[in-house]
């Protein structure tokens, strides 16, 4: 696996290098697409990265919230509160 992955780091390193050697070659030219493409691809890569922000949210599958238990139940009357086990303690000491 990580010899498929010194490839692909390759092959990136080596289209980046193609990519700004254009770059450089359309502005020695004054060329108007040489920073019109770059500043296309980065305002379409923005878009696509808020539409996929959006479209997770919108298909994000979620568990309905569990029921909280009513404050009338027979456990919580058995319990002292904190307040009442510190009074306890103050009388006894």
């Amino acid at each position: 696996m990580a010899d498929t992955s010194r490839v692909w780091g390759g092959l990136l390193c080596l289209a980046i290098v193609i990519v700004a050697l254009v770059f450089l070659w359309g502005i020695s030219f004054q060329s108007y697409w040489a920073l019109a493409l770059p500043v296309m691809a980065g305002f379409l890569g923005v878009l696509a990265m808020g539409f996929w922000i959006g479209w997770t949210i919108l298909t994000i599958k979620t568990a309905p919230p569990a029921a909280e238990p009513s404050s009338a139940t027979s456990g919580e009357r058995a319990k002292p509160s904190s307040s009442d086990s510190s009074a306890g303690e103050k009388k006894s000491a």
